[in-house]
C-alpha cells in the first residue's frame, strides 16, 4: 500500500516527537512500529533522520521569528515538530512549493496540538518565507 505524502508527514512527526520525549529509543525499532507489514518510505527515512540530525539548526532557523516574549522553552513539543518539519522542507527540499511545506506543517500541528499550535506554526514559517 502507498500512503500519501500527508500520511507520511503525520508518521514522520510521531517518530521525531517520540524521539525527542525520549532520544534514547531504537530508531529503527520505532520506524518498523509506525509502518505496518515493512511497508517503507524513502520520504520518510529522509523527514525522520533529517530532521532528528538537524534539529538544533532547525531550532536556531526559526528562534529569530519568534516574537520578542517568547523562547524556544515557551514553545511546545507539537509545535517545535511541526515547525522542525516544515524547516526542513523548506530548506532541504526545493521540489516542494514552500505553501505546500507551510500547510502541512500547520496541519501537523492542529491535527497533533490544537489550532493555537496551528496559528503559531503558519505565523512562524510564514515570515520564514517572507
Amino acid at each position: 500500500m502507498n500512503l500519501s505524502r500527508q500520511q507520511i508527514r503525520e508518521l514522520s512527526f510521531q517518530a521525531i516527537f517520540a524521539l525527542e520525549v525520549n532520544s534514547e529509543q531504537d530508531r529503527a525499532l520505532l520506524k518498523s512500529t509506525l509502518f505496518q507489514q515493512n511497508t517503507r518510505d524513502d520520504y520518510f527515512d529522509e523527514l525522520v533522520d533529517g530532521v532528528v540530525a538537524v534539529h538544533k539548526e532547525l531550532e536556531a532557523q526559526y528562534e529569530p521569528f519568534l516574537k520578542d516574549d517568547w523562547s524556544y522553552d515557551r514553545i511546545s513539543k507539537t509545535a517545535n515538530v511541526a515547525l522542525q518539519i516544515g524547516l526542513f522542507e523548506l530548506t532541504q527540499r526545493i521540489d516542494i512549493p514552500n505553501k505546500v511545506s507551510l500547510d502541512q506543517a500547520t496541519e501537523l500541528a492542529k491535527n497533533f496540538g490544537d489550532d493555537s499550535d496551528g496559528k503559531f506554526v503558519n505565523g512562524v514559517l510564514a515570515h520564514f518565507v517572507s
